[in-house]
């Protein structure tokens, strides 16, 4: 072999090493755990994380578990957002990802052993056994809001579809439009009508391939999204996976805000916070449920405020936050009443962003109820044991 023919090879196999050395994909994180009994409530509670940077789990409508004894994270602890394998038994993190720019917008089928995420404008499937990228699809435009169809042959995502140049610091122009994304092929088709509102919360039906849930997105704050500013008229809406059909899940009565949907475990319903903002009613505060197209809705009268939720695949058990939206609740549903209400930790999150939001999850086996705070300073991730 020729000394010009060495070198070449030399680099690479050094440049391979470099790249191999300085990822921390597999990196073990010691345990941080701390478990006490709570003395207002009296029930076992983990501190899971303990970093001076913001640890959180998945947003509240988005799979966190992988199962009983593994929950996905995210992590600012080595400098970048990045996906971490929290171990709920002996509480060490393994570092699944080792991006720069990855956004917040995932989506996790346990069954599927899969996890997308998004960074710019690359959608990537992260397994989460191996934590190897599987498939990288990179799209003309950046995708927002993203949802996985249970069957995992789509990406369903919501697109600003704003030109680049007309793009202002605070408020875009639109129009906005969901798109469907071939996980095999990468084909990008648009699959609703140009609308001239922020579309956010996609979720894919947890049973029903074809049909996909979203929202007119509300806004409180100028500059903190991009779009209209206030509350919506018609919150929660629906789409099938080809574009043949959709529309509001309505009615939505006069004065009422709804946020926070979610699909119940076996999707035959939608779950939802619900705050009279104006009008007679003003002030009081429901916790409701809907079948897909909005028909057989009732509401139940709780002080929930913002209300993050979840329903147990039971459809029976209800974690809740109320009392002002500052405690970790289970509620008890029979005949759609709320007939046993348990308060489990007073969580008195600051609200400020979301890595501080509760945003609870049901362990598989329902042993524990996952959720995130900052009550004692940086946002970490915390369980409450119910079982």
């Amino acid at each position: 072999m020729k000394t010009n023919q060495i070198l070449p090879l030399f680099m690479i196999i050094f440049l391979f090493y470099q790249v191999s050395i300085c990822s921390d994909i597999g990196k073990i994180w010691p345990s941080e755990k701390k478990t006490w009994v709570d003395p207002e409530f009296g029930y076992e509670i983990t501190q899971w994380t303990n970093h001076s940077a913001e640890s959180w789990h998945l947003y509240f409508n988005i799979e966190s578990f992988i199962d009983k004894d593994h929950a996905v994270i995210f992590s600012k602890r080595n400098g970048d957002l990045n996906l971490f394998n929290l171990n709920l038994q002996s509480g060490e993190m393994i570092q699944m990802t080792n991006e720069k720019n990855m956004s917040t917008s995932v989506w996790h089928y346990p069954g599927l052993k899969t996890l997308w995420y998004i960074n710019g404008n690359q959608i990537k499937a992260l397994n989460t056994e191996t934590y190897k990228v599987t498939n990288t699809i990179t799209t003309d435009m950046k995708p927002g809001s993203m949802t996985v169809t249970c069957d995992g042959k789509w990406i369903v995502t919501a697109v600003d579809k704003t030109k680049p140049a007309e793009q202002g610091p605070q408020i875009s122009k639109g129009p906005y439009a969901i798109y469907k994304i071939s996980t095999e092929t990468g084909e990008m088709i648009q699959i609703s009508p140009d609308y001239g509102f922020v579309i956010g919360h996609l979720q894919a039906n947890p049973v029903d391939p074809a049909l996909v849930s979203y929202c007119w997105q509300h806004l409180y704050r100028p500059g903190s999204y991009p779009g209209t500013i206030g509350a919506t008229p018609l919150r929660i809406w629906w789409i099938n996976i080809d574009g043949t059909d959709g529309g509001p899940v309505g009615p939505q009565e006069f004065g009422i805000h709804r946020t926070h949907e979610f699909w119940f475990p076996d999707g035959s319903r939608i779950g939802y916070s619900a705050r009279y903002i104006y009008g007679p009613n003003q002030g009081r505060q429901f916790m409701g449920s809907c079948a897909p197209d909005g028909s057989d809705n009732y509401m139940m009268e709780l002080p929930v405020k913002f209300a993050h939720s979840q329903m147990f695949k039971d459809n029976r058990h209800w974690v809740v936050d109320i009392f002002d939206g500052m405690v970790l609740t289970l509620l008890t549903i029979d005949e759609r009443k709320a007939v046993k209400i348990q308060p489990l930790f007073r969580h008195d999150s600051s609200w400020e962003g979301q890595s501080s939001h509760p945003h609870p999850h049901f362990s598989p086996d329902g042993k524990i109820i996952i959720f995130s705070t900052d009550k004692y300073g940086s946002a970490n991730v915390f369980s409450v044991k119910i079982k």
